[in-house]
């Protein structure tokens, strides 16, 4: 048996045929393709995938990551997240402002290409977020920050933080919309664009502190 990989990858060769159940020698006339297409498909980075064979004993697997969605820094670390927060590998000669960055500031073991970074909801919602807020708020996303203890800042290009709390359990992800909401009624009274503006806390939504 003969594998040939094609596309693009987030991890390695090795790792790549371990996801989709592929040994090297086994014989080709007994592989389950559609099987092994399901379990790539299930890997977090993976946009499309398909195992076929190629008769007499060549197997093919086409595979796609998905594309980058934020720069994420973990201590000395710099890797790319896809919008599942799976990490993609590391950056190589990106332009200024290529995609929004997340600081973790959280501790723990480093994550390896292919793993889970941060939850899929979160990665999401911050690629999604740092498009809009320009248009909802007057100023851009200058970082994302997830403090020691989980909670989510937002710094702005004007340098003030919004402090939303804690951000990592889907409840606490789906609170981040009455917490932008407020943030919004907040756009509405005070010039966000001025540097006079410090801190906003938005952890309670309905007790929103702005500190100048």
């Amino acid at each position: 048996q003969r594998v040939h990989v094609e596309g693009t990858s987030a991890v390695g060769r090795s790792q790549l045929l371990a996801a989709a159940g592929i040994k090297i020698g086994e014989s080709t006339i007994m592989l389950n393709t559609e099987r092994m297409t399901l379990d790539l498909m299930e890997q977090p980075w993976v946009a499309s995938a398909s195992v076929v064979v190629h008769w007499p004993g060549t197997v093919v697997v086409s595979v796609t990551a998905l594309p980058p969605a934020l720069l994420y820094e973990r201590g000395k670390d710099q890797q790319l997240l896809s919008q599942t927060g799976a990490v993609l590998g590391q950056p190589v000669a990106l332009p200024p402002n290529a995609y929004p960055t997340l600081v973790d500031q959280r501790r723990g073991d480093p994550v390896g290409e292919g793993q889970v970074a941060i939850p899929a909801h979160l990665a999401g919602a911050l690629a999604a977020l740092a498009k809009a807020f320009p248009a909802a708020y007057g100023v851009s996303v200058s970082q994302f920050l997830i403090s020691p203890v989980g909670a989510l800042e937002i710094k702005s290009s004007a340098g003030w933080v919004a402090d939303l709390g804690p951000a990592l359990t889907n409840s606490q992800i789906a609170s981040m919309g009455p917490k932008l909401e407020a943030l919004r009624n907040v756009a509405a009274k005070v010039n966000l664009k001025s540097s006079a503006v410090k801190d906003i806390y938005l952890e309670d939504p309905s007790q929103v502190v702005v500190s100048p």
